[in-house]
């Protein structure tokens, strides 16, 4: 199985960058080596939905770019009746 990697930015908790596990190529690389990102986790390659991430889209601007960047923003919200 494949992994993706995920970073964190350092500037704005709310923004993330994806790459493949195993990708040498500059763009991976360059995310890898970052003063402004920090590893946060893998995730498999695989169609299983999460919240905020969907593999998918992700496969699609790896190819084109070599990462995929994309925000998360959680909002708690009380429970209205």
């Amino acid at each position: 199985m494949t992994y993706f990697e995920i970073y964190r930015s350092l500037q704005n908790r709310d923004h993330y960058v994806a790459i493949r596990a195993g990708d040498h190529r500059e763009e991976a690389e360059g995310v890898r080596n970052s003063e402004n990102l920090v590893f946060l986790r893998n995730i498999p390659d695989d169609e299983n939905p999460r919240i905020a991430f969907d593999a998918e889209v992700a496969r699609e601007h790896i190819d084109r770019n070599g990462f995929f960047a994309f925000a998360v923003t959680i909002e708690v919200r009380d429970h209205v009746s």
